[in-house]
């Protein structure tokens, strides 16, 4: 049996163990242990009505992502796939029965009605409490929306803080983690599918 290597830089022996469960597609653990280990910055208690229009308007939304939480998990969505931002409505969304388990319900505006997916349910087929859902991330044209919790901030993908997954595995719907905040980042193609 080999001796272990001894690496002395804490940051470099997480990069590498979250780089290997990267590879092996062993993630489970790792979603635990996000949930563990956030450092939980201040929850934005009220969002401004026009924040559509303020990330609309960000002078370059590309290699940017809104940071995000359901149900405890941070996670991370390019800015490029964000079409808007709605406050979860007082009067709640409309029911339609027969809908698949991970549809909260239908945002219904002017011409517009947007299909709001919990993506708790989703993507850990596990039911959540969607009574702590406050936002509705508006993507596909407005034609779906993702519920979520708690609203962070935006935040670059650099390479050096982002660890890119290389092959397709068994959560298709994650593109790779942020290293700073600890977050998942979710590739919106590969989730849409999921719907189908």
């Amino acid at each position: 049996m080999s001796k272990p290597t001894q690496i002395k830089e804490p940051q470099q022996a997480l990069a590498n163990y979250l780089q290997e469960l990267l590879l092996d597609d062993e993630l489970e653990t790792l979603e635990q242990n996000v949930t563990e280990t956030i450092e939980t910055a201040p929850i934005v208690a009220a969002i401004e009505p026009d924040i559509s229009e303020t990330i609309n308007t960000l002078p370059e939304k590309k290699g940017q992502a809104l940071l995000f939480e359901v149900a405890g998990m941070q996670l991370a969505l390019s800015l490029d796939e964000l079409d808007g931002i709605e406050n979860w409505p007082e009067e709640g969304l409309s029911q339609i029965p027969g809908y698949a388990s991970y549809v909260v319900g239908t945002l219904s505006r002017p011409k517009q009605h947007t299909e709001v997916i919990d993506l708790t349910t989703l993507i850990t087929n596990q039911s959540s409490n969607s009574e702590d859902n406050r936002y509705i991330l508006l993507v596909n044209n407005k034609q779906l929306g993702l519920a979520v919790s708690a609203i962070r901030h935006v935040v670059k993908l650099e390479d050096e803080n982002v660890r890119w997954r290389r092959e397709p595995g068994q959560r298709p719907w994650l593109a790779g983690m942020l290293m700073s905040p600890l977050s998942s980042i979710i590739s919106l193609t590969e989730l849409l599918k999921l719907l189908r």
